[in-house]
């Protein structure tokens, strides 16, 4: 099966330290680039059309707070994301991934006994914030009314407990791919069952992996439009 796609999508990943992002932020200038700042979410920057974009660590606290509980007990914690559509040279040492497109396509539908079983496993509920699970109602309700957009009639506890095991398929996978002798892990469900796809991609979560095929969850295809259910590959530089 096929992972890289003859596509031209193509996404750098940076992480800096805030004197690091401002010298960034001035040699652009310098150039007649503009740095923008992301606001409330972290995941528009994957749009095509977004050329660079600075993620500070204040909006991981914004609209995706909870989610943004992997953020803040990652190594991640306190740097700014730069999410670059070109590759920005001198400052290989920051890039931390590269993003394109893959045709991969689920092999099979992982089943809720499997994926009980992965949220219970002792490895995956050492390493989980404490946070994530805790879900307001307006969440509950926004996450289910993304899924019904995309076309899912799951409600709100088999949605959680997908978009939990998902993220522990990048922590201890149990759904790969094998290539060469390395493990590629995948997400485990379709876009509209999905949530803070912005974990794998940026490599928040699972960056001990040379590769991952990671599919965008709701909230991506809504705030950074990227197409539903098409995975992308997330490959270490």
């Amino acid at each position: 099966m096929a992972v890289k796609a003859p596509q031209r999508y193509i996404k750098y990943i940076y992480w800096l330290a805030k004197e690091k992002e401002e010298e960034l932020r001035a040699e652009l200038q310098s150039r007649n680039k503009k740095l923008k700042s992301g606001k409330a979410v972290v995941c528009p920057g994957l749009d095509e059309i977004s050329e660079i974009i600075s993620v500070s660590p204040d909006v991981w606290a914004g609209t995706c707070n909870r989610q943004g509980s992997w953020y803040r007990q990652s190594d991640k914690n306190g740097l700014y994301l730069i999410i670059s559509s070109y590759e920005l040279r001198g400052w290989e040492h920051y890039l931390k991934s590269i993003i394109s497109g893959s045709d991969f396509r689920l092999p099979r539908r992982i089943t809720p006994k499997e994926k009980e079983e992965m949220v219970n496993d002792a490895d995956f509920k050492s390493v989980v914030p404490k946070d994530w699970y805790v879900v307001s109602d307006l969440e509950e309700r926004l996450w289910t009314r993304w899924a019904r957009r995309l076309g899912s009639q799951e409600e709100w506890d088999s949605l959680f407990l997908t978009h939990t095991a998902c993220h522990a398929n990048f922590i201890k996978p149990r759904f790969f791919l094998e290539s060469q002798g390395e493990r590629i892990p995948y997400s485990i469900d379709k876009s509209a069952n999905l949530c803070s796809c912005c974990l794998e991609l940026f490599q928040v979560v699972g960056a001990s992996w040379n590769k991952k095929l990671v599919a965008p969850c709701a909230g991506a295809v809504i705030f950074a439009r990227l197409p539903a259910d098409r995975y992308l590959l997330v490959e270490k530089p």
